[in-house]
């Protein structure tokens, strides 16, 4: 009996291990997110009361930390954007991704670059292609503003809740846009 419980012990590790897929490392990420770029430079961000509170506003979710690192890519003197890499909990596991932002703020990319969640859960590139061009000032709510991933409810919603945070964190804390008003083009 000890012998078939260590084995089920065995199986059930295997499988989970089997299910887990780191698809793209953090320095290759970079360079997929900022081609011919000259120079890819990195900061660390520590969010102020102030500025957390304007974030949590504006993505409509609390954060779970006030400290990023901000990835900037220059073509000379030129910004190409910006890229977060964020790894948070879905159900039991984590996911990261990395969110690639153009100056203008609106989301170019969104790569999966790790996902430890089972695969049925991972949501498609045609899904995630949804949000490119979408900025802080788009509601990007599941089921209502982005279609629903079936069966994959808590993915659809964490990553679009991420999305929200680190547009608003572009927004507040790099590019010192503050909140949205209604007056903005």
């Amino acid at each position: 009996m000890k012998t078939v419980y260590i084995l089920f012990i065995c199986l059930l590790i295997f499988s989970a291990a089997a299910q887990s897929k780191v698809f793209m490392k953090r320095d290759e990420a970079l360079e997929q997110a900022f081609p011919g770029a000259d120079r890819i430079d990195k900061r660390e961000i520590f969010l102020t009361e102030k500025q957390a509170r304007e974030i949590e506003s504006l993505s409509r979710s609390g954060l779970s930390t006030r400290l990023y690192i901000v990835y900037e890519g220059f073509k000379g003197n030129t910004s190409l954007g910006y890229a977060i890499i964020d790894t948070h909990e879905l159900r039991t596991k984590t996911e990261t991704v990395m969110f690639v932002i153009n100056p203008d703020g609106t989301l170019r990319q969104a790569e999966i670059l790790a996902f430890f969640e089972p695969p049925e859960y991972m949501p498609g590139n045609n899904w995630i292609e949804l949000f490119y061009g979408k900025s802080i000032r788009d509601s990007l709510k599941p089921g209502k503003d982005i279609p629903n991933i079936t069966g994959a409810t808590i993915t659809s919603t964490s990553l679009a809740q991420t999305i929200r945070q680190v547009l608003a964190i572009v927004r507040v804390a790099i590019a010192g846009r503050g909140p949205v008003s209604d007056t903005e083009d």
